[in-house]
This record gives C-alpha cells, sequence and structure tokens, in this order.
C-alpha cells in the first residue's frame, strides 16, 4: 500500500533532491523515497549482537575505536561511488550503495561512540580541531 504526500520544500533542498534523481537515475519521487527510506531507517547507536561502548574493557574499547569497513565492502562501495558520479550507475546498484552507505553510517556511529568513551576513560586524548 502507498499513500500521496504532498510537500513544501526548500528550493535549495528541492535542487538537491532532482540532483540526487539524476545522478541516481531515478524518477524525483522514487529518489525522495528512497531518502526518506534511509533517513527514518532505524539506525541504533549500538547494534544488537554488540555490547555498549561503556561494558567494553580498555583493551575492546581501542580496537573499536579504529575499527574498519571490510576492505572488500570499501573497494565495492569506492566502485558504486565512482558509478554515481560517473552518472552510470543502475538502480539496482544504486540499492547496493544504500546499503553499504548504511553499513559504513553504522561503524562510523559505533566507531564514534567507542571513541568518546576512551576519551572519557583518559584512553586517548581528545581531539583537537
Amino acid at each position: 500500500m502507498t499513500r500521496q504526500v504532498t510537500l513544501d520544500l526548500p528550493d535549495e533542498l528541492y535542487e538537491q533532491a532532482r540532483s540526487w534523481a539524476t545522478l541516481s537515475q531515478q524518477e524525483l519521487s522514487g529518489a525522495l523515497t528512497d531518502a526518506i527510506s534511509l533517513a527514518l531507517m532505524p539506525l541504533p547507536v549500538h547494534l544488537p549482537d554488540h555490547p555498549s561502548v561503556a561494558d567494553l574493557k580498555d583493551g575492546e574499547l581501542l580496537a573499536l575505536a579504529k575499527v574498519q569497513m571490510e576492505s572488500s565492502q570499501g573497494a565495492q562501495m569506492d566502485e558504486l561511488l565512482r558509478q554515481q558520479s560517473a552518472g552510470t550507475i543502475s538502480r539496482e546498484s544504486q540499492r547496493k550503495l544504500t546499503v553499504l552507505m548504511q553499513v559504513y553510517h553504522q561503524l562510523w556511529l559505533r566507531q564514534s561512540a567507542a571513541l568518546t568513551e576512551a576519551v572519557r576513560r583518559g584512553l586517548l586524548p581528545p581531539m583537537q580541531a
């Protein structure tokens, strides 16, 4: 089931959405639906399979602060981003890129929480701007 919704968007946001639709080779409504789905997808601060960063031992916390995406996923994401920039990405590849971006975002959130906790514990110095 779908429902029709009417939105008033600021001009700048509309232009960003239109550009995104063009890059992802979608109609504007499809691009906005994808963007809203991604924005509203629950991304827990800590993933259910992992303990809270506050419960980690110091060594585990420092390891998590250095976590990175698997190299194969990173390489695939880089390639899909190149395709997107070139305007040659397929709809299926765009969906894969969206999933990889979610994985990256979850890792980034968990790493950020670990860095914050490590600084709070005095294991790492505060970052300088």
